[in-house]
């Protein structure tokens, strides 16, 4: 009797939850610098995954966490708009990602991301104000570097402003198409 070619047989399921987990879990360190806490990467990445709606005992099992960890984190999601929650027949809680994600970026980065932008440009502007005022000479401060910041800063101010000033549908289109450049 021949054996199976392990390279052509189909993943088991549990190497297929695995794996979802251990990405889960990625986008879950991915998302805390953004400001979210891990479980909440964990949580979207398994409801955005998922062919159907997700009970909060589901997750708990799939992800391999406290139903005390789940159950505020998929509060939160819903709260931001990631997820939606409906209940089924038994009063069981189900969860689905939200159609659209683009819009609830924006908002993030509108929130924070400018805020912590703006207040660089304002110190900024107070250091680049005494800096000037003293002079190259008595300046602690390299000026083309100084200057070189100040660019930084308004770079960054204008992506974000172009990121934020995109419809969604634009949006969506022109990351994907700019992220599908960039793999080649």
């Amino acid at each position: 009797m021949k054996k199976a070619d392990p390279k052509n047989s189909i993943p088991t399921s549990t190497a297929e939850i695995n794996k979802l987990r251990d990405l889960s879990e990625s986008v879950g360190d991915f998302i805390r610098y953004w400001g979210f806490r891990r479980i909440h990467g964990q949580i979207w990445t398994q409801v955005f995954l998922s062919k159907t709606s997700l009970s909060g005992a589901e997750l708990t099992q799939r992800l391999g966490v406290s139903k005390a960890l789940i159950s505020p984190a998929l509060s939160e999601l819903e709260a931001y708009g990631l997820i939606l929650m409906t209940e089924d027949g038994k009063k069981t809680k189900r969860y689905s990602a939200a159609p659209n994600v683009i819009p609830v970026i924006k908002d993030i980065l509108k929130e924070r991301e400018a805020k912590i932008i703006a207040t660089a440009q304002e110190k900024f502007g107070t250091l680049h104000k005494i800096h000037e005022k003293r002079g190259e000479q008595e300046s602690l401060l390299q000026s083309d570097r100084v200057e070189e910041l100040g660019q930084m800063i308004t770079l960054a101010q204008f992506a974000l402003n172009f990121i934020i000033g995109q419809s969604d549908e634009e949006s969506l289109a022109c990351w994907t198409e700019e992220a599908l450049k960039a793999e080649k």
